[in-house]
């Protein structure tokens, strides 16, 4: 797995302390906190005919599969470093009836700096007590779209830079040993989200 949190954060941290502790006392002290995070997204939408009679002519069901990974460091000590798969599942049935739930655990995940490609693998437990498997992968189109916002106020600088790119995901979804989904889908993007806050206590 590539790992482009650190590196950024030594590059970025650098460039704001300069910033920040131009007119600070040598005395004082300063708190860094720096958090980034990879979301491989994926939306589907799964529709079947209902029986004549039925109040609606179709039942929709809408699965999101968010695979990820992230990081986060205070003044340069790691305080998390983990892959994670979370599962939404969202439907209507052919009377109307809304249905949902979701779960959320640990997986492989693997991406790109370039967000080219991405790929999760595991499985996990719903909160309905499913067990749900996911094997997918991601491939970037299009160009990155970035955003890069600065606060700065006495004593704090916060910087946030993301980028987002549109994707193509293909993969499964088991849930308790029947695919849900089997296919590809355009409806998916690839996102880095990175936040670094830099505080000086006088």
């Amino acid at each position: 797995m590539a790992r482009t949190g650190s590196l950024r954060s030594r590059t970025l941290v650098i460039a704001l302390l300069g910033a920040l502790l131009v007119p600070a006392s040598a005395s004082a002290a300063v708190e860094i906190f720096h958090r980034f995070e990879v979301d491989a997204i994926a939306n589907y939408t799964i529709t079947e005919d209902c029986p004549d009679g039925s109040p609606v002519e179709t039942a929709e069901t809408l699965v999101t599969v968010i695979g990820g990974h992230e990081e986060e460091f205070e003044s340069g000590v790691p305080t998390l470093d983990s892959d994670f798969l979370t599962v939404l599942i969202r439907s209507f049935d052919c009377a109307g009836n809304f249905f949902g739930d979701r779960g959320s655990g640990s997986a492989d995940f693997a991406f790109s700096p370039s967000l080219q490609e991405a790929t999760v693998s595991g499985t996990i437990t719903t909160r309905d007590d499913r067990s749900l498997t996911v094997d997918m992968s991601w491939v970037g189109t299009g160009p990155i779209e970035e955003t890069n916002n600065i606060t700065k106020f006495p004593g704090f600088i916060g910087h946030f830079k993301g980028k987002e790119r549109d994707a193509v995901a293909t993969g499964s979804v088991i849930v308790d040993g029947e695919a849900l989904v089997d296919g590809s889908t355009t409806n998916a993007r690839l996102e880095t989200l990175e936040d670094t806050n830099i505080r000086l206590d006088p």
